[in-house]
């Protein structure tokens, strides 16, 4: 590609600037789609890739539950629609694009069709601090991900978590 320019940093830099456009520029350049049935925000296909996010975030061991087990796609629509500023869930909506379409041109499939080991790989790619805006979309994927799936009761009970106020009652 010359002058030092590879595939890789132009899917990158790509993936990164639909994420950060989507957030800088606040304006919808593309169709979102409607809500799956029975969710409040997220499109199927939405739903999908934060099944195959998840599945590599949460495998379950040391936890009771995986991150499919444990719903995680179903509290992010939550999280998204009921959370998240208008502005800030329609961003999360292109990372999760970006991540799903992102793949295509330099692994040949979608992310969310792509085996375990190379998800994981990808996700791994989106931690590097050399590309700032996709390691910053990693890090959305993460901390929403992360409050859905470390929210469910089984997890929290499973890390001894109790919820009360003004200590035990008698």
């Amino acid at each position: 590609m010359g002058q030092g320019l590879s595939r890789r940093a132009i899917l990158a830099g790509g993936g990164g600037a639909l994420a950060a456009g989507a957030v800088v520029g606040g304006g919808v350049t593309m169709h979102l789609g409607a809500p799956a049935p029975g969710a409040l925000t997220l499109t199927a296909r939405e739903m999908v890739v934060i099944d195959a996010v998840a599945e590599i975030l949460f495998p379950g061991d040391p936890f009771p539950l995986n991150g499919i087990e444990a719903e995680v796609a179903r509290d992010v629509d939550r999280i998204v629609g009921e959370v998240l500023e208008p502005l800030h869930a329609t961003a999360f909506r292109y990372v999760l694009r970006a991540l799903e379409w992102g793949t295509l041109a330099g692994r040949g499939r979608r992310f969310s069709r792509l085996p375990e080991s190379v998800r994981a790989d990808v996700l791994a790619t989106w931690k590097e601090p050399e590309t700032v805006a996709r390691r910053v979309a990693g890090d959305s994927l993460r901390v929403v991900l992360g409050m859905a799936y470390f929210s469910h009761p089984e997890i929290l009970a499973s890390m001894g978590w109790r919820a009360t106020c003004g200590g035990d009652s008698v």
